[in-house]
């Protein structure tokens, strides 16, 4: 069984700062590129087993 890592939990308060806000101004507030939120949003289902590595 998946257990929930901090990662992820950091990953989809991410997620939801994105839809709310969008990815420039979430990349400024997280301190992350573009690219990287794009690659995590692509992937996010809405659950939070959908952001763990693989």
């Amino acid at each position: 069984m998946n257990s929930i890592t901090q990662d992820m939990k950091y990953r989809q308060s991410l997620m939801k700062y994105v839809e709310k806000y969008g990815v420039s101004r979430a990349s400024r507030k997280y301190n992350k590129s573009r690219s990287y939120i794009y690659f995590w949003k692509k992937r996010y289902d809405g659950t939070v087993e959908s952001l763990g590595c693989q």
